[in-house]
């Protein structure tokens, strides 16, 4: 069989026979229509994960054995009577039947109605506006490192397999994925803030304040992340058209950053997406640290105080992230690499 010619870069060309299979099989994805099959999919399981992720949070309050009637009239008077109680009960609706108060809360949800805190009296939706935004900068600004340091980190390291920058790069991977974000938010901040004074030592908003903080959060996810993308692509190295690259003549660096890279890609998308998420929720020991007033503080104060209205408030806003995030990701690692679509349809 005579061997097909190819010519010019390994970049420019693809790998031969590997990137002709793959074109074929797209537009065979294509012409099958797989693409809307596959958005309709997507938005179904969507859908699906939404409504069980809101019931869960409505059964948080239901079932936690705390009255919010009974914590809302006993903040203004500990002497509160029980005929004041059960007027407030009836005035938020908690002696409306289960299916009655379901319907109530899925269309509340539905509007952005997701009740009024017990603390402060302020609607949810309001407190976690005011909390949203400082921690999606702090998370945005950690994921960058994250997607950053971890596709350069696990490169070289393939690259140099066994070599000393491998070596020493798996060493710190381990230990980083031992420290915990909060410790090592302290170090940072006593090193960088009090002994060496670049940053403020309470954080005031504004980016600058916002590093330290998203340092301490990215560090333990690139390590883990490293630690998957670098497997990822010594796997994807094995493959057929990597060895007939080698044949060629392309050297490591070509085959990793021209095709390889791409390939092992969705294992760490999805990475990405569940750790980015996830922050929303872990937030708060390191927003504790750098007093920043974002949404892990107010999920933890919440707590503190039982407020079941604002503890699931913040709960189903962190899991709708966490589904979302999962979902892009999931459509991302499809359009990346061919071969992860055609597994998923």
């Amino acid at each position: 069989m005579k061997e097909p010619q190819c010519c010019g870069s390994f970049s420019s060309h693809g790998l031969g026979v590997a990137n002709y299979i793959k074109k074929a099989s797209d537009m065979d994805v294509l012409n099958k229509g797989s693409i809307g099959r596959r958005i309709l999919k997507r938005l179904v399981s969507f859908i699906i994960v939404i409504w069980g992720v809101v019931t869960l949070s409505f059964c948080l309050q239901v079932f936690t054995g705390t009255d919010p009637a009974e914590m809302i009239v006993r903040k203004n008077s500990i002497f509160a009577t029980e005929e004041q109680i059960q007027a407030v009960r009836e005035q938020l609706g908690l002696d409306a039947p289960f299916h009655e108060r379901y319907f109530d809360y899925i269309t509340g949800v539905a509007t952005g109605d997701l009740g009024t805190a017990i603390t402060n009296r302020q609607p949810v939706i309001e407190n976690i506006k005011a909390a949203l935004p400082v921690t999606c900068t702090v998370i945005v600004m950690a994921m960058a490192w994250v997607i950053l340091f971890t596709v350069i980190l696990s490169a070289i390291s393939v690259i140099r397999k066994n070599g000393i920058f491998d070596n020493v790069t798996r060493i710190i991977c381990i230990i980083g994925i031992c420290v915990p974000s909060f410790w090592l938010a302290l170090i940072l901040l006593t090193a960088f803030a009090v002994n060496i004074p670049i940053f403020h030592v309470i954080a005031d908003g504004s980016i600058k304040s916002l590093i330290l903080p998203s340092i301490a959060m990215a560090v333990p996810i690139i390590c883990i992340s490293t630690r998957v993308l670098r497997a990822s692509v010594l796997n994807e190295l094995k493959s057929d058209y990597v060895l007939y690259a080698k044949a060629r003549g392309f050297s490591n660096s070509q085959i990793v950053f021209g095709e390889v890279l791409r390939n092992a890609l969705p294992a760490a998308i999805t990475l990405f997406a569940q750790y980015c998420a996830a922050l929303f929720g872990t937030s708060a020991l390191v927003e504790s640290v750098f007093s920043i007033d974002g949404l892990g503080i107010y999920l933890m104060e919440s707590c503190e105080s039982m407020d079941v209205y604002g503890i699931s408030g913040a709960i189903l806003v962190c899991a709708v992230l966490f589904v979302l995030f999962n979902t892009v990701a999931d459509i991302l690692s499809s359009m990346i690499c061919p071969a992860y679509r055609r597994k998923r349809v």
